[in-house]
């Protein structure tokens, strides 16, 4: 990859960031309110945590698409549990941390141990789940979530910083020198580049999928106890689209989906991005087919953006291997 397509993947989510602030100024200047600038901060947190675990998974060359049943899973058991009584948040959250890894041990254990391609295993695993979770409550939204998570769902420090956003930084920095400074983050580039390769030179590539697996569920975990505390009850559709726009900000910040690239801040920057992006179509009145037309269009032109970037330079650039 030559020098000017690297600078393009750094600089492809900080331009539409850019490009999203200079619309605002010309179609909805509330936009730039203290309370819509905080808005558009949470959201972008709890975006950029699953995104952050996504990354994991695209890495290793594969989607998880179950991140959304997941967080659905987690509200439904916090209120469940500790929403019925006082004194039971702990054992909620060890309720759900539970089966954020048992999905991600799920997920595991169809990819590594029985080959099935990870975006059709995680569908899989989303539809049980979601399903499961329909039956228990009927479709109905109910329950109250305890006002511990409100605190890191909607609280903030000095009336100013979103604790979600704390939260989401600590996050990224910690994941991002996990990957850039650990044996284990060269391990998840090395599988992701070349399986086959990584595991002659000893790497254990069955143990590092599954460890990004299960990573992307317990990030999704967390996710879905942030948002349980901004929203503050059941909500069966809470998790809906988190899956596919959790990938949109991955690709869109630099990751290519043949594995083996991707970094934190690029996915971070992309997610604050769609998060600006949902949040100005919302306030400047934009019907809701739009808005998903609008995210589709950025998605397709991040996705040929990519495939131009990714592409091999040389002789063998011109001969693709869709038309060799």
């Amino acid at each position: 990859m030559t020098k000017s397509r690297r600078q393009i993947i750094r600089l492809a989510p900080f331009a539409v960031l850019l490009l999203v602030a200079l619309a605002a100024v010309i179609i909805e200047p509330r936009f730039y309110s203290g309370a819509n600038l905080r808005n558009v901060a949470r959201s972008a947190a709890f975006l950029s945590v699953v995104a952050v675990g996504q990354l994991l998974v695209v890495i290793v060359r594969g989607l998880d698409l179950s991140v959304g049943a997941v967080i659905t899973t987690t509200l439904l058991l916090t209120v469940y549990i500790a929403g019925t009584a006082p004194g039971r948040l702990p054992l909620a959250l060890l309720a759900v941390l539970a089966a954020a890894v048992a999905i991600g041990a799920l997920n595991a254990f169809l990819v590594v141990l029985r080959r099935v391609p990870a975006i059709l295993a995680t569908l899989a695993t989303f539809f049980l789940i979601q399903g499961a979770g329909l039956w228990l409550t009927q479709g109905r939204s109910r329950g109250r979530v305890p006002d511990e998570l409100r605190l890191i769902g909607s609280g903030s420090i000095a009336g100013t910083v979103p604790i979600a956003v704390v939260i989401a930084a600590a996050i990224a920095i910690l994941v991002g020198m996990i990957l850039s400074r650990t044996s284990y983050g060269r391990a998840i580039y090395a599988v992701g580049s070349n399986p086959q390769a990584a595991h002659l030179s000893g790497i254990r590539y069955r143990t590092v999928t599954a460890f990004a697996l299960i990573g992307c569920s317990c990030l999704a975990m967390l996710a879905g106890l942030m948002l349980a505390g901004n929203v503050g009850f059941y909500d069966r559709t809470l998790g809906v689209g988190f899956d596919l726009d959790s990938i949109a900000a991955v690709v869109l910040g630099g990751a290519s989906l043949a594995g083996g690239s991707g970094k934190v801040g690029g996915t971070v920057a992309a997610a604050t991005g769609l998060a600006a992006l949902d949040n100005l179509l919302l306030l400047a009145g934009v019907p809701a087919p739009a808005q998903l037309i609008a995210k589709g269009i950025v998605l397709f032109l991040a996705v040929l953006a990519a495939g131009w970037i990714f592409r091999p330079s040389g002789e063998g650039a011109a001969q693709s291997p869709v038309t060799a």
